[in-house]
């Protein structure tokens, strides 16, 4: 009788494990015996569980959670539904006949997360956390030597795989797949250093589990080699100037054609474009350029008439009308007063006329013999939708001459 209780007992538990372990495996499921492999199921299981998160405790009836999904495809949503359905992920809210409204298990959401983390960061941010974990559970001494031994043995397992993987990579596999695979070095210096903590606990309190530590040195050992290993294969391939970040064209190629569009926006997100501004002085630009040594050549340049070409007028007729030119956009743009603000200038602009209005401003404030001035102030406003999108602050006046 005592050993049916137990057997009973085991069966519960084991049927418990199922259970949880099911909740886990549903948002990775197409079906309920076969693993997704589309990014649409995964958006869909994010749409669905903030729906739920919404509802509170009330839960969603199926016609909810369809209008909650309306962006997929109706055969999608069904098929998703059946799945959790299946494998707990989504339980009836309330215990009653005929049950309209259900809830999500969190444990599936957890494992969501979970599992986007993973795909996101390789697994190695996991054996950081599982290391963390462990000293703190074992420092002291408090734990017993089962719980010690399952430690050691799963750190052990843990890199080995760790070293397989780099060790494959580094040797047989391409220079790219290893940049691709590079989240597996991050950190590596720490995470050598936390292991060889744990090592340190468990030789201290557990002397007795001094063969299976001298496993885990090994691992330890290892890690480290394949390490520097596969880092010196990649500071090679990266040129003399050991620039791991100097990747070949095809990997941006690829990263082009993979990205979506927010990932593409993102490369220009912290980039900020002003309008043009004169970096140097107009006169001593004019100064450089006239005392440039010219070149000497065996051919010299054949004599010009100073009669102009047909009707082309002389350079100083044509200097004269540019001035006059600049002169009554300046006056056009301050309309009889002394200043005009820059936001409100071009404020409305299709961007072509800003641009060319502000060129001519810039023209006229860089002549001296003109009395205008093109000053800026203030940081850079970036307003999305407007035109312009960006702008300085600025003014543009009359210089006031001294008395």
């Amino acid at each position: 009788m005592v050993d049916e209780q137990f057997g009973l007992d085991t069966v519960a538990a084991e049927q418990a494990v199922a259970s949880v372990f099911e909740q886990i495996v549903a948002v990775l499921a197409r079906r309920a015996d076969a693993a997704i492999d589309d990014a649409t199921l995964f958006r869909l299981a994010n749409t669905l569980f903030a729906a739920f998160a919404r509802a509170g405790e009330d839960g969603l009836t199926a016609e909810q959670i369809r209008a909650a999904c309306a962006a997929f495809p109706d055969e999608v949503i069904d098929n998703r539904l059946s799945v959790l359905k299946k494998l707990g992920a989504i339980q009836p809210a309330f215990d009653k006949p005929y049950q309209r409204e259900f809830r999500a298990s969190f444990t599936s959401y957890v494992s969501m997360l979970f599992v986007q983390r993973m795909l996101a960061r390789g697994g190695q941010s996991e054996l950081h956390h599982l290391l963390t974990m462990e000293k703190i559970r074992l420092e002291g001494g408090e734990g017993t030597a089962e719980e010690a031994l399952e430690v050691v043995v799963g750190v052990t397992t843990a890199l080995r795989l760790l070293v397989a993987e780099l060790v494959a990579l580094t040797v047989g596999g391409t220079v790219e797949a290893l940049r691709e695979r590079a989240p597996l070095l991050w950190n590596a210096k720490s995470l050598i250093d936390q292991a060889s903590a744990v090592h340190a606990i468990l030789l201290k309190f557990w002397p007795e589990l001094s063969r299976k530590c001298g496993e885990l040195r090994s691992a330890i050992a290892a890690y480290e080699d394949a390490s520097t290993n596969a880092s010196a294969r990649l500071m090679t391939a990266a040129g003399t100037t050991r620039a791991l970040n100097l990747l070949p064209p095809e990997m941006w190629r690829r990263f082009a054609r993979r990205a979506t569009v927010d990932e593409l926006a993102a490369v220009l997100a912290d980039q900020v474009f002003d309008a043009p501004a004169p970096w140097h002085d107009i006169a001593d630009l004019t100064e450089a350029v006239a005392s440039r040594p010219q070149p000497t050549g065996s051919r010299s340049t054949p004599p010009r008439s100073r009669v102009p070409d047909g009707d082309e007028p002389p350079s100083q007729e044509r200097s004269d009308a540019e001035a006059e030119r600049l002169m009554g956009v300046a006056e056009e743009v301050l309309s009889g007063g002394d200043s005009v603000a820059i936001e409100q200038l071009l404020s409305g602009m299709d961007w072509v006329t800003a641009r060319r209005v502000l060129a001519d401003l810039v023209a006229a404030s860089n002549n001296d013999q003109f009395g205008y001035r093109l000053a800026w102030s203030g940081p850079v406003q970036v307003q999305a939708g407007s035109v312009p999108s960006w702008l300085t602050p600025g003014v543009f006046e009359r210089e006031r001459r001294p008395a």
